[in-house]
């Protein structure tokens, strides 16, 4: 692991020329700084990622006003990722470190339970809600999301142990009234204040951006709840991380 020659940061702080906290349960984490051709390539391909959303452009906006603070996390995904310190992007092969949007397999498909019981990732972020108030969205106080064993166990390119690094920007849903008015987010093992949702509405979804980017180290574990007013009996909603999801290019390029 690249990590053991590298520095070491604790967070939350402001990166410089950006006004927004990274927030990563006061975790320890490695950093190399990016060289001038990988912040270029960061630059360019974070501009590409955005443009996937031909129709969203708040999305893009979101993305490219956090660039300096997300290319800060790109520096500790490179010191903590692998045994290739390059980071190339959406170009990265094998063991270089590269970046793609946040997928519900990444969060939601427990490689525990798939090792033994071989069942299918889970690629849909759709949850039902039966009745109002808080309620486990994404993990538990007993049952965190925990980056070294989510993924797909049976297959070791799928598996996220060592190899991924969170950063949350913002919430959506492209439900037509979506259900979570407010959210508390537990990384690591820090317990983060209440944060009222303010849903503001795209072309055909809805997004809320956080207090500060979400990150999740290497091997990291999060939860987050939500308060669910009003809701629906039986109610379907899918709330959905947006955000970058670094890791080695075996496991992006996977499917």
């Amino acid at each position: 692991m690249s990590s053991s020659s590298a520095p070491y940061q604790t967070l939350p702080t402001t990166p410089p020329g950006s006004t927004t906290d990274i927030i990563n349960g006061n975790s320890k984490i490695a950093t190399i700084p990016l060289t001038g051709a990988e912040q270029t390539t960061f630059k360019r391909d974070l501009s590409r990622i955005g443009s996937m959303y031909a129709l969203q452009r708040p999305l893009y906006d979101l993305l490219m006003s956090d660039a300096d603070a997300l290319m800060s996390i790109a520096s500790l995904a490179k010191g903590s990722i692998g045994t290739n310190p390059t980071f190339t992007g959406l170009l990265a092969s094998g063991n270089e470190i590269g970046m793609q949007l946040i997928r519900a397999p990444t969060i939601l498909s427990n490689n525990t339970q798939n090792n033994s019981a071989k069942a299918a990732p889970v690629y849909s972020w759709v949850q039902t809600y039966t009745a109002s108030g808080w309620t486990n969205v994404f993990g538990s106080a007993t049952s965190y999301v925990d980056l070294s064993s989510t993924g797909i166990a049976t297959y070791s390119v799928t598996n996220t142990q060592n190899i991924v690094m969170l950063a949350v920007i913002a919430l959506l849903d492209p439900t037509p009234s979506p259900q979570l008015q407010e959210v508390r987010w537990h990384v690591q093992n820090v317990d983060y204040p209440v944060q009222p949702i303010a849903w503001q509405q795209a072309t055909d979804l809805y997004y809320a951006k956080l207090q500060g980017i979400y990150t999740i180290p290497v091997n990291g574990r999060f939860y987050m709840r939500g308060n669910v007013q009003p809701s629906t009996t039986g109610g379907i909603d899918q709330t959905e991380l947006f955000g970058l999801a670094f890791s080695t290019g075996n496991y992006l390029t996977y499917e």
